[in-house]
């Protein structure tokens, strides 16, 4: 008999069932992998994300607005 593609339950008898068994591979794996990422994160720090349209039209407008207001002042 093939085996079972799903579990029916979690009970003690369960715990030799490949498909618990490869589960709690996929998930040991999964964290293992997050976390490894976390610390690369945490250590090389994150490469810089572009600002959104907005922000940056924005910024630049008060660049413009800051630098009008300077040469009026001066």
């Amino acid at each position: 008999m093939a085996p079972s593609t799903s579990c029916c339950r979690s009970c003690p008898r369960c715990s030799d069932c490949p498909v618990v068994a490869a589960a709690a591979v996929r998930a040991r794996f999964r964290r293992e992998s997050e976390t490894a990422a976390l610390i690369s994160e945490v250590l090389y720090g994150r490469p810089a994300r572009p600002l959104p349209d907005a922000v940056e039209r924005t910024l630049r407008e008060l660049a413009v607005a800051r630098r009008g207001a300077t040469s009026v002042a001066a």
